[in-house]
């Protein structure tokens, strides 16, 4: 009787050395692409977490103008403007207030006024004053702004 054995895997790359190379590029690719998969998985739960509350629009109205408000980083600040005028200056300071929207939105604000997204936490004021010609000195409108982190 014979003893023949059928020979496995293992002996059969050792007899044909072009199957172990397909052999090791295959278990290559296989890593490789293991490797990107779990990437792609894990890079979902690596994303910066939202805060634990979503980000809330503060308007700033004639009203508030000569006092303050409280807002968070991440809030929009909507500032109305306190009367009619055909261009504004405004004044705030860029590190804590972000504008949204042009130069000329800036000095021609439409009725809803200005946008400013909220970045750093801090305290900060806001001044908007009409461009008046020929006339008195026109009415400064200022707003103190309190952020929280």
């Amino acid at each position: 009787m014979s003893s023949r054995r059928t020979p496995g895997r293992r002996s059969e790359a050792l007899l044909r050395p072009e199957a172990a190379a397909r052999s090791s590029a295959a278990r290559a690719v296989c890593t490789v692409a293991l490797l990107f998969a779990t990437a792609n998985c894990s890079s979902a739960s690596m994303a910066p977490r939202a805060s634990a509350s979503p980000a809330a629009e503060r308007i700033v109205a004639p009203a508030d103008f000569g006092g303050s408000v409280s807002v968070r980083v991440g809030d929009v600040l909507v500032v109305r403007p306190p009367m009619n005028a055909a261009q504004w200056q405004v004044a705030y300071d860029s590190a804590f207030l972000e504008f949204q929207g042009t130069s000329d939105n800036l000095s021609h604000p439409d009725a809803n006024g200005w946008t400013f997204h909220v970045v750093r936490a801090g305290e900060t004021s806001l001044t908007v004053t009409p461009v008046m010609r020929g006339g008195p000195n026109p009415p400064r409108f200022s707003v103190g702004i309190h952020i929280d982190a």
